[in-house]
């Protein structure tokens, strides 16, 4: 039977990683591998901030993003070669923070310190959803605290490193069994449980009759006529619904990291950067996982079909997960950026950023329960994923001492195969195109503002995701296929403050 994991969704960029990590480049599309941002660098590059010109520079803001995803299913054999309905999901906004304060006491050298949210994801198909057997609602947030230190080798070229500290938690929620054929399969499970009882009940009726044979016909009598008021219950109800989801929650340990950077400011008008992010593993250690039954009659009827499973020496038909913890464990790739910053003139600057994403590190993900006496079966889930590339570009021109305009765009590859593609990270090579102003009300004031159009380089994806039976990984239970459409609209508001 397939049941909920702990994996983690998609956020705005590929994979579940985001890039919101400040307004100002948000509008020239992420790009500032090799630019100078003063306190921002400590996320772009940790080898800038010793640029800074100012003493103290400090930038905070947040982002809002409004995802959608559309899915529908492919025309099969079984439904008549039609496609299903359109199915929408309903996201919150996500709001990813960045919060930077750089310090320098002297010329050659800077500390800092970044907090921001560099993994995250809401996504919420609903409880009913086609696919709600593998994710109705998901939840992630990741945090990171980064101490920093930059110093400058020589006039032009400097190097520096920071501490990654990330801790975070998440909940997904997901139906136990498939939506449309749940309620006739626990129907047919409760029948074939009653005809079974009736056989014993036969049996015993078959022995010459004392006290305690009596007693146990009695008993399995009661239990029949209870199975098949059950398999009466559900053939009549829950059609397309979920009649009972599991709710994973945890909080990963904290996971520690490096990012380190070098920046070379050739000339005047070209500098060239180049930052390492190192992989780090979230790890869930005592997770909690909660039952939720449709309707009382529910959870009555399908406890007494597991008791009924454990008498025959069978496996549960629903796995208490309530009963005990679990530990996960997600991976946090390795990621590897090149820059290049080219100012025509002191009021341009153009730059471009190659980023390299270590994901195929992501392989699967494994949920285990610590409780072995508990025998809840380990669960499996198959992610697969490739290593990826993202293209940026970006331009600004400083129109006047007030006013600073911004635009740029990107391209992020999928590393989900399409074989793999699942509704938890319905994930798609993302093109986005982005805009962004600054204002300087005073000297040392900024007020920054962008906004991102996020879609999928091609219209839609189609791709289907392999499902196991459950306490067995090498048993094919079905293909969930479907074709997918998704876009993004991302505001980000900051502001700054050198002095």
């Amino acid at each position: 039977m397939v049941i909920a994991t702990a994996t983690l969704g998609h956020a705005f960029a590929e994979g579940y990683q985001v890039n919101n990590m400040s307004a100002k480049q948000t509008g020239m599309g992420h790009v500032g591998t090799a630019m100078k941002l003063n306190s921002e660098s400590v996320f772009f590059n940790p080898a800038a901030t010793s640029f800074q010109s100012s003493q103290f520079d400090i930038s905070a803001g947040f982002t809002g993003i409004f995802s959608n995803v559309r899915y529908r299913s492919l025309p099969t054999l079984a439904n008549g070669y039609t496609e299903g309905p359109i199915e929408k999901s309903d996201n919150k906004l996500s709001t990813p923070l960045h919060l930077y304060i750089n310090y320098k006491p002297i010329d050659r050298l800077s500390i800092g310190v970044g907090f921001f949210t560099p993994y995250g994801s809401s996504m919420n198909w609903g409880n009913d959803w086609s696919g709600a057997h593998l994710v109705q609602q998901i939840n992630l947030k990741a945090y990171t605290v980064q101490p920093t230190v930059s110093f400058k080798i020589c006039d032009r070229l400097s190097i520096g490193a920071g501490l990654m500290i990330t801790w975070g938690d998440f909940d997904l929620s997901r139906s136990m069994l498939p939506i449309a054929t749940g309620n006739q399969t626990i129907a047919g499970g409760m029948q074939l449980a009653a005809t079974q009882l009736q056989g014993q009940i036969a049996q015993l009726q078959q022995l010459p009759q004392t006290p305690e044979t009596a007693a146990k016909i009695a008993m399995l009598q009661g239990y029949a006529d209870q199975a098949g008021a059950g398999a009466a219950y559900f053939a009549s109800h829950f059609e397309n619904q979920a009649i009972v989801s599991a709710k994973l929650q945890g909080n990963a340990n904290v996971a520690i990291g490096v990012n380190a950077g070098i920046l070379w400011d050739i000339t005047d008008e070209w500098s060239v950067g180049m930052t390492w992010r190192s992989r780090m593993n979230m790890k869930v250690g005592k997770g909690h996982a909660a039952l939720n039954y449709a309707s009382p009659e529910a959870q009555q009827y399908l406890l007494l079909l597991n008791n009924l499973m454990k008498m025959t020496g069978k496996p549960e038909v629903i796995p208490g997960l309530d009963r005990g913890t679990f530990n996960a464990e997600l991976p946090l790739p390795t990621v590897v950026t090149w820059g290049v910053s080219f100012r025509p003139t002191p009021k341009w600057e153009l730059a471009v950023d190659l980023q390299w994403n270590g994901w195929s590190a992501y392989k699967a993900l494994n949920v285990e329960f610590n409780e072995t006496e508990l025998g809840i079966a380990p669960i499996y889930s198959v992610k697969n994923y490739s290593n990826t590339l993202a293209f940026r570009f970006g331009g600004q021109y400083r129109a006047t001492d007030w006013l600073t305009a911004r635009m740029g765009m990107y391209v992020d590859e999928s590393p989900v195969d399409s074989n793999y593609l699942n509704p938890e990270t319905p994930s798609m090579t993302k093109v986005s195109y982005t805009a962004g102003l600054s204002f300087r009300p005073a000297k040392f004031m900024s007020i920054d503002l962008a906004y991102c159009y996020v879609s999928s380089a091609d219209p839609e994806r189609s791709g289907s995701y392999p499902l196991y039976q459950y306490g067995n990984p090498t048993q094919l239970t079905e293909v969930f296929s479907g074709n997918y459409k998704l876009h993004a609209n991302v505001f980000s508001i900051g502001v700054g403050f050198s002095f």
